[in-house]
């Protein structure tokens, strides 16, 4: 819809150009008769012959003649010196060209010692003539009243198309703005809304993303005036910004209570909120660390889920803080997050790392060595006791005699995971799982419920829905580039290309026909360009004025007979075919010898001929009856053709 909603402005944009040049030469030529005006004067007042008193306005020819008809005194009467200061003057003149101007006040010492001009010539260009930029102005004064230089802020609309979120439907909607007159003539800005400066029911985040719009949690700001993609603060509030950087952050609040800030551009691009977020843990995660906790006792994290039901148990990752002494120097951590924690017997802290293909391969990045500085880290501060690797599939080996490392199966169950895990710690801490001989015994994993009710709140689901092939959307319209007409073409452009409101897939042009005709053609460029449309369609209108060769009822019978003998394929009635006629011409002359197997003349003959005799060919090249008959008509005018007889005694 933007891309749409560009391509609609780029046109107008170059319509308005177009028009402000012709209003430009129009202003330079009144601006070039004024000055000559102002020089003629002012050499006459220069070269005068009587004393400056003596001078009246009728002496002086150019500015006489602009004496209006209303004023109650002649021009002879009035001194060319006369003026008074700080009083407007009595005197009205009439402005010479023929634009309606209104009669202006003004001294004649100022019209002939200054020169001084019609006012209204020096600011001729109005916004009426624009047309394309008047069409959209809704201002209480006439256009014709407002230069196009005006600083004034004053009300448009933008009529274009736009899609309904709710649908996918394109509708034609309005966009009303306000903008100063010289930034839109002048400067070329385009509608605010469109561009996102304005923000309205077709663009706002309420209208797109009411789900993101819910989630705001600032009083004071309306969604629906709102864009969809701010995230840098304008230039004129980075100084009152202060030490918050340069973003355009905003205050959310999720349906669980969260409170964060981002951007709406991040909302919109798919952030949401941290704490709901499921990006660090996994399902499988879940069910090792729910048959693990019915082993070992599982430290619960200092802040609850809300979204878990009473009595559910909490699988959530633990964010732990290292301190300043034991962070490495080449560290930019300031927490550290670890999948699971659980006490031991004797006060022995264990922590759980679930390293997945996804995250710990080595197609995106080499995590070995941070995961190993992390396990030394996290030991050497004091915070757990133990570390251990649980590597999922045919993952890298990973280095750590301080970690506990225990590869699984990529697709085991969490029994196969949760056994696996505990007889690697029964190995390295003998006494820290207990029950474990009676778990492996069991053969099946026993707290699976308590994981499909931590992964039913987080997730909303248990099992994601099976994917359905999804539609194919419409096309993504191509953007419009101009393309000149065919060679043989009458038509020259006057707009660029443009869609058809009617049908968006096709692209139009408004074009000028070079026979005369002063109205605006449209057309399909493709067809324009390809030669389909060369006119108006005044070609059309000579080629049926055109008179076509007379042929005799007479020729007529006798050339079917001739093409029955032949097996020519004719109409059954009606007038035959120009070139089984000329065919049929040459035949009866004897001038066989032009024709083809198929007993009819070739075209390519023909029309070889047409362009070295310098003749108009049809449409698209096509050789037309006229051209038949006449290369017919030049062949027997030539006479027979005469075949060479070899001399029987050349060569002896």
């Amino acid at each position: 819809m933007r891309s749409v909603w560009e391509d609609f402005n780029g046109t107008r944009r170059e319509l308005i150009k177009k028009e402000l040049a012709v209003a430009r030469a129009r202003q330079a030529e009144v601006v070039a008769y004024w000055n000559r005006h102002k020089i003629t004067v002012m050499d006459r007042w220069d070269n005068r012959t009587r004393g400056r008193g003596e001078v009246t306005v009728a002496d002086i020819p150019e500015v006489a003649a602009l004496w209006h008809q209303d004023n109650l005194v002649h021009p002879e009467n009035v001194s060319a010196t006369a003026q008074r200061r700080g009083e407007v003057s009595p005197y009205m003149w009439q402005c010479p060209l023929a634009f309606g101007h209104e009669p202006w006040p003004a001294w004649p010492k100022d019209r002939i010692q200054k020169g001084a001009g019609c006012p209204e010539c020096r600011r001729l260009t109005r916004l009426a003539d624009l047309p394309t930029l008047a069409t959209q102005y809704r201002g209480q004064r006439p256009a014709s009243d407002i230069t196009h230089a005006s600083h004034e802020r004053v009300p448009w609309i933008c009529r274009t198309w736009g899609v309904d979120p709710s649908t996918g439907v394109w509708q034609p909607v309005e966009h009303c703005f306000e903008a100063v007159v010289k930034e839109r003539a002048l400067q070329g800005d385009g509608c605010l809304v469109c561009a996102g400066y304005v923000i309205d029911d077709t663009n706002s985040l309420f209208t797109w993303f009411p789900e993101i719009a819910d989630e705001l949690d600032a009083p004071d700001l309306d969604p629906r005036r709102l864009p969809t993609s701010q995230h840098n603060i304008s230039r004129k509030h980075v100084a009152e910004a202060g030490n918050r950087g340069v973003y355009a952050t905003l205050s959310w609040r999720c349906r669980h209570g969260h409170g964060w800030e981002a951007t709406v551009l991040n909302r919109v691009q798919g952030t949401g909120c941290g704490k709901c977020s499921t990006s660090g843990i996994s399902k499988e995660q879940v069910r090792l660390v729910a048959e693990l906790a019915g082993l070992i006792d599982l430290v619960p994290p200092e802040s609850r889920d809300p979204r878990l039901p009473a009595g559910a148990p909490d699988f959530a990752s633990h964010r732990l803080t290292v301190t300043p002494e034991h962070k490495p120097a080449h560290w930019r951590y300031k927490d550290v997050e670890v999948d699971a924690v659980f006490h031991l017997p004797h006060g022995v802290r264990v922590g759980l790392e679930y390293d997945g293909a996804f995250h710990h391969s080595t197609r995106q990045r080499d995590r070995r060595q941070y995961e190993n500085d992390k396990g030394l880290v996290l030991v050497a501060a004091g915070l757990l006791d133990l570390l251990i690797h649980v590597r999922i599939g045919d993952l890298p080996e990973m280095e750590a005699p301080h970690a506990l490392i225990v590869a699984v199966p990529e697709r085991a169950a969490a029994y196969q995971q949760a056994g696996a895990v505990a007889s690697a710690l029964s190995a390295r801490v003998p006494w820290g799982v207990p029950g474990l001989d009676a778990y492996l015994t069991g053969g099946t994993a026993r707290h699976q419920a308590a994981a499909d009710a931590y992964i039913t709140a987080v997730w909303g689901e248990l099992r994601p829905p099976r994917r359905k092939p999804k539609k194919a959307g419409p096309p993504t319209p191509r953007r419009l580039s101009p393309t000149a007409p065919h060679t043989d073409s009458l038509l020259s452009a006057v707009s660029g290309p443009y869609r058809n409101p009617e049908k968006p897939d096709e692209i139009v042009r408004d074009y000028r026909c070079d026979c005369g005709n002063p109205e605006i053609f449209t057309a399909v460029q493709s067809q324009v360009a390809s030669g389909n449309t060369r006119s108006c369609g005044c070609l059309a209108t000579q080629a049926r004025q055109r008179p076509r060769p007379a042929v005799s009822k007479a020729e007529t019978h006798a050339v079917r007979t001739w093409a029955q003998q032949r097996a020519i394929a004719i109409g059954g009635s009606g007038r035959v075919p120009d070139q089984v006629t000329a065919s049929f011409r040459l035949d009866r002359a004897g001038r066989d010898d032009l024709l083809g197997p198929d007993g009819l003349l070739d075209e390519a003959r023909v029309r070889e001929w047409a362009v070295s005799a310098g003749r108009q060919l049809g449409a698209r090249g096509r050789v037309t009856g006229e051209l038949w008959l006449g290369y017919s008509t030049k062949e027997l005018a030539a006479g027979p053709q005469i075949k060479a007889t070899p001399d029987p005694l050349v060569g002896r």
